[in-house]
């Protein structure tokens, strides 16, 4: 019997005289441009009513910016540990040495501050910026470890200048009230440009020397900084202010007047002191590890560029999510207990590690939980330590504070990664296992989330008595 149609489909009716069957009519598919069009345009609609008009103009600059940052730093920073110790046979002293720089330049943030007082601020970042990414373009000349390690660190020196502006004017062109939400917005820009080049770059890597890709990857770099520079600021429009007048030792006398004051910023503001010791003591057990990473990645766990690239991409995905978790639970709750919530979830970080050790044939996919756990500190700790200075912070003294807490990361940042490279080195010396190095920096970070802790009473405390009056 032949078959003629589905039993159970109804027979049709008057209705249907004259119309064509289903089965005639000519398949339509869904125009995906127009879908696509429309999604773009509701996104947009979606994130501008989260941004006020007033910040719009600066939003759109800020977020072209951040893609283009994102496409050089992706195509960059994930790589240079692993190339100086793969590649280019790199010891633990030049390890150290690279896992310092950015933090070297943080020691002249009180000078940086002073010297930008009364200043526009927008031409020291673009500036700042200019001169890391041009210095990167040299990396074409490193042919060995210690030339890779001077160049790749003189461009993150070069680029902290730019520091205490920046937080001056991400203060001064966001509101308080939206700023957590809109960050996110802007930090998920730039890890989503840095997941496309770092996977690309990571594919490339079997076939394309850094000493190519680098300098390609520093003319977006360029790009991002060009772009940036057309951001304004209200404190920009004002006029500048003169610098100390005078003879040198008079200028020498009211620049140490102007770091002495800074100083001050930790005998008078308590809450703040709490957590600049906080910052200060986890940061120095998480950064004690880092020179210790890589030689588990490559000697042990025979990392290859893929893999980095691959668990990069798998980092910063988790660190584009957290960003809008983190930017909402900032302005809904507070800054402080976001800090102390990614400080716990960081000490999570050299457990993985450590645990690498009992695991027979462990390779480098061992390493995943890492690097979901840095994606959520990624983006934690960018939003809720930049928004609690800013709390600490009156409107006229961001770039103080910014600058104080550039300077305290600087003396952690150049001391802790060296001790960590001499603890390697000894363990190494009396056949011990790297890993202890990673017990001792849990100590520390165990220690800054208690402070934090303490940071956070503090500031909850001082709030309630100015909300009384």
């Amino acid at each position: 019997m032949a078959v003629t149609g589905n039993e159970n489909e109804p027979p049709a009716g008057p209705a249907d005289e004259g119309e064509p069957s289903l089965l005639r009519r000519p398949l339509r598919l869904p125009d995906t441009r127009k879908l696509t069009r429309q999604a773009r345009v509701q996104a947009k609609r979606v994130v501008l009513r989260q941004v006020p008009g007033g910040a719009r103009y600066s939003f759109r600059v800020d977020m072209t910016a951040m893609f283009l940052a994102g496409l050089y730093t992706g195509a960059v920073f994930p790589f240079l540990m692993v190339i100086a110790r793969d590649d280019l046979h790199a010891g633990h002293d030049v390890l150290a040495l690279m896992t310092a720089a950015p933090f070297v330049g943080n020691l002249l943030a009180l000078f940086w501050a002073r010297a930008m007082e009364g200043k526009r601020k927008t031409p020291f970042v673009t500036r700042s910026h200019l001169g890391a990414r041009l210095m990167i373009m040299t990396s074409c000349l490193a042919t060995s470890a210690w030339p890779f390690a001077l160049v790749t660190s003189a461009c993150q020196i070069i680029g902290t200048i730019a520091t205490p502006a920046y937080a001056a004017i991400i203060k001064d062109v966001y509101p308080d009230e939206q700023r957590g939400r809109i960050l996110s917005y802007t930090r998920a820009m730039i890890l989503a440009a840095q997941i496309g080049s770092t996977l690309l770059v990571g594919w490339l890597m079997g076939w394309i020397s850094y000493q190519i890709i680098f300098p390609v990857a520093a003319l977006f770099g360029i790009a991002a900084a060009l772009v940036f520079s057309r951001i304004h600021p209200a404190e920009d429009s004002m006029e500048e202010t003169a610098g100390p007048a005078g003879p040198v030792l008079h200028k020498l006398r009211d620049t140490g007047s102007y770091i002495w004051g800074t100083l001050g910023i930790l005998k008078e503001d308590q809450a703040y002191r709490w957590f600049a010791l906080s910052v200060f003591t986890y940061g120095f057990g998480n950064l004690m590890t880092i020179p210790v990473i890589p030689s588990i990645q490559v000697d042990e766990l025979h990392i290859t560029k893929t893999q980095l690239a691959v668990m990069a991409n798998l980092m910063q995905v988790v660190a584009i999510l957290s960003y809008f978790h983190w930017g909402r639970y900032v302005d809904r709750y507070s800054p402080q207990k976001a800090v102390v919530l990614n400080v716990l979830i960081n000490s999570l970080v050299p457990v993985v590690y450590i645990a690498t050790g009992f695991m027979s044939g462990a390779n480098a996919w061992v390493l995943f939980p890492a690097y979901v756990l840095n994606g959520i500190v990624l983006a934690g700790i960018d939003l809720s330590y930049f928004s609690a200075l800013l709390t600490f912070a009156g409107p006229d003294n961001v770039s103080r504070y910014q600058a104080l807490q550039s300077f305290l990361l600087g003396i952690r940042g150049t001391i802790a990664p060296f001790i960590g490279s001499a603890l390697a080195a000894l363990l190494e010396a009396n056949r011990m296992n790297l890993r202890w190095v990673f017990v001792l920096g849990l100590v520390f970070m165990w220690a800054g989330a208690w402070m934090q802790f303490m940071a956070m009473r503090r500031q909850e405390a001082r709030r309630l008595l100015l909300d009384q009056g």
